[in-house]
């Protein structure tokens, strides 16, 4: 079942948060903002649909000379779309912000000898034959 609602969304983004160890009460209107550009996102794009879904529409000047331009309904998607993005990485909710967490709660970051695949050569023992 697609999310549509706010309070959906706000569910889902708790759940989320909660997923990756980040949720807070105190980001409680952070998640609400949240939300309302979910369902912001979501009206834009069913009205972009509606339109017809192109990306370059023609447009008409003050002179009465039509020109191509972006959809402006296009435009909106956009610019929600990175405003969420900013929003998802405050929350922790994206794998850049989920590996900068694990790194501060493990107080160091990643070095090449926590790789796997370096663990297991290094434990391979070489043989000289003959």
């Amino acid at each position: 079942m697609k999310v549509t609602t706010e309070k959906g969304f706000r569910e889902k983004i708790r759940a989320a948060c909660r997923g990756v160890g980040t949720y807070r009460e105190e980001f409680e209107s952070m998640i609400y903002r949240l939300a309302e550009l979910y369902v912001r996102r979501e009206a834009t794009k069913e009205e972009f649909r509606k339109s017809g879904g192109k990306a370059i529409i023609k447009q008409v000047n003050k002179g009465g000379n039509s020109y191509a331009a972006k959809n402006p309904l296009l435009v909106e998607i956009d610019s929600v779309d990175k405003t969420i993005l900013e929003m998802e990485r405050e929350l922790g909710l994206t794998p850049q912000a989920i590996r900068k967490i694990n790194e501060s709660a493990l107080g160091k970051k990643p070095q090449a000898e926590d790789d796997p695949l370096t663990l297991a050569l290094g434990e391979l023992k070489l043989y000289k034959t003959g």
